[in-house]
């Protein structure tokens, strides 16, 4: 495992959250109009959700909008939004 992911994981269990559902409810919720989003949840390679299990790493987080381009959530929940180009 990578230092980056390692120093993301020791951080989330420090904050006793080892989930990844706020993150992605904290960008819909940061002003995402209706339609269809896609989100792309990218899980390290170790992470226990490949083995039945509930996740225990903290994953990449982007979400698709047809309207505004690509929201990216950061492992503390604070949304970027990338304009289509």
């Amino acid at each position: 495992m990578s230092n980056r992911h390692e120093r993301r994981r020791a951080a989330a269990l420090a904050r006793g959250r080892t989930g990844y559902l706020h993150r992605v409810r904290a960008a819909l919720g940061a002003g995402a109009k209706p339609g269809v989003h896609v989100a792309a949840i990218e899980h390290d390679h170790t992470c226990a959700i490949y083995c039945g299990h509930g996740c225990n790493c903290v994953p990449d987080i982007s979400i698709s909008d047809p309207h505004d381009g690509v929201t990216v959530v950061d492992e503390h929940g604070n949304t970027t939004k990338v304009r289509k180009q």
